[in-house]
């Protein structure tokens, strides 16, 4: 081993073992957004509906009472657990599965289930490192730097510490392209069966591998010519898929459940606002602080980070055997082209997540890392100190941004749940605060998220949609706190401007949030 070499894996040891502290840490700080909330209910086997029916318009209700449903029931059941989740076929069922079981063992909380998350994004690291070594096997460096890369990295951090089951369907990601490369090497009948037993495991996480087997297809289709690869690659995909059977039979008899809850993918969006997103997914692979969308980092970072990708991906294309440049490229390139190619033809917005582009952005710290690689290894001293220098920026501007991300309550990926954290905390500052949420399709997940941290005996008030608060419900509230202050969250344009008679409605404007308060008629 060479004295480059040795320097190299020395300091990646130090940033992974950064990048580890870095997904455990404050893992109970971020705001519990919308889907998490969904997430501890569905471990829990209450079903969204229900729990709807039982607190809506229910004037005493407290966020301490909406919180008795983010903890298993008394009795709690597995078979509740799966009729929830069957409720919801777009979220294959591992991670919540494997949630119920760690809620039995060590209690149901925040920090609990993005632990488990938190464990995977680990586990994803090792299998960066594997793929790294299958896909450069004589080129032990860039599987060193693709794992640190990866360890800093901003999105796999953010996705470590989210309680879904992002960072599980990673493992599956990787350890599916690592067993692939190993199979099309050897081409051997137990080397096919791990990639099927990793097909099966990525299906498992998302249904979006799909887009992971259809850049497998176009890699077989560009690289293989002899029948025992192809006849290995269709045995080792229908073992995936049988392996997934249970689940495909839930979506097959759900399938009209499952248009539904998927109906917001159809909903347009300007094609600038998405292109702008697009470019915001891969960057975060490198660098993230939060910025908002008309700053000029988020037009300028993107198109650095591309550029960087593209030159990397020519430059493994030069330096690298063909066929780690065409795995690279197809595993970089379909699944984007499919998610931007279908929102552009069907005017949908599935391509603003940056979760689904995952088959693809996994893949970028390893085409930089070969790049650096190269960098770091060669005979110019300029090129040496090329390479050392992009290393030294690419690790300061995770580091950066990671660390950022863990001092912060909020971060872009909490989506609508953004502004729940200054709203709680203003609330929290009222002498007698009383929240209302008028109910609807993000009402609950709302309301929980909101009160994982408001006071306890906060009273959270959802009413019925298109329903104004009773006049004597209100007094009722008053009589039993005089101090009430009582606001109205989000309100719809209908209800927002409106007021029982003799009472009023004001726009507060103290937090970044839709905040209406309601005033009786003695103020």
């Amino acid at each position: 081993m060479s004295h480059s070499e040795v320097w190299v894996k020395r300091v990646a040891i130090a940033i992974i073992a950064i990048g580890l502290v870095l997904r455990f840490a404050h893992l109970d700080r971020k705001v519990y957004w919308h889907d998490e909330v969904f997430t501890s209910l569905r471990v829990a086997g209450y079903m969204g509906p229900l729990v709807s029916a039982a607190v809506v318009d229910r004037p005493t209700l407290t966020a301490a009472d909406l919180l008795q449903y983010q903890q298993l029931p008394p009795a709690p059941s597995l078979a509740d657990t799966w009729a929830t989740l069957a409720d919801h076929p777009e979220h294959p069922p591992l991670y919540y599965l494997l949630a119920h079981g760690w809620a039995r063992l060590f209690g149901a909380t925040v920090g609990g289930y993005r632990a488990i998350a938190a464990v995977f994004g680990a586990i994803a690291l090792v299998a960066m490192f594997w793929l790294g070594r299958q896909l450069f096997p004589l080129h032990p460096p860039v599987a060193w730097l693709a794992t640190a890369l990866m360890a800093v990295s901003p999105v796999q951090i953010i996705y470590s510490q989210e309680a879904r089951e992002y960072s599980l369907w990673a493992v599956g990601l990787l350890l599916a392209h690592g067993a692939l490369v190993r199979a099309v090497r050897l081409n051997q009948p137990l080397a096919w069966l791990a990639y099927g037993l990793a097909l099966g495991l990525s299906w498992y996480g998302s249904l979006m591998t799909g887009l992971l087997g259809l850049s497998h297809l176009a890699l077989i289709l560009l690289t293989q010519r002899q029948r025992r690869p192809w006849l290995g690659f269709g045995l080792a995909h229908s073992l995936g898929l049988g392996l997934f059977i249970p689940w495909i039979w839930i979506i097959v008899r759900r399938w009209e459940r499952l248009k539904t809850v998927t109906a917001w993918t159809d909903d347009p969006q300007p094609l600038d606002f998405l292109a702008q997103l697009w470019g915001l997914h891969y960057s975060a692979t490198v660098v993230d602080f939060n910025l908002p969308l008309d700053h000029p980092f988020t037009v300028v970072g993107p198109t650095l980070v591309l550029g960087l990708v593209v030159v990397s991906l020519v430059h493994i294309g030069r330096h690298y055997p063909r066929s780690t440049a065409v795995f690279l490229g197809c595993g970089l390139l379909v699944p984007p082209l499919v998610l931007i190619g279908g929102d552009i033809v069907r005017t949908g917005q599935i391509s603003t997540n940056t979760r689904y582009f995952f088959p693809s952005l996994l893949l970028v710290p390893l085409a930089i890392a070969a790049l650096v690689a190269q960098g770091l290894a060669a005979p110019r001293r300029a090129a040496r100190l090329a390479g050392a220098t992009l290393l030294a920026l690419l690790i300061t501007l995770g580091l950066s941004s990671g660390i950022a991300y863990s001092r912060a309550p909020v971060w872009w990926n909490k989506g609508f749940s953004s502004s729940n954290y200054a709203i709680a905390a203003y609330l929290n500052q009222m002498p007698a605060p009383v929240v209302i949420v008028e109910a609807g399709s993000i009402a609950l997940g709302e309301a929980i998220s909101l009160s994982h941290n408001l006071n306890p005996d906060t009273v959270v008030w959802l009413l019925p949609e298109q329903t104004l608060p009773s006049e004597a419900n209100l007094q009722a509230l008053l009589q039993a706190q005089p101090q009430a202050t009582i606001f109205m969250v989000n309100p719809t344009g209908e209800l927002a401007g409106i007021a029982p008679p003799g009472w009023q409605t004001e726009v507060d404007k103290a937090v970044p949030a839709y905040l209406v308060q309601l005033k009786p008629p003695s103020q």
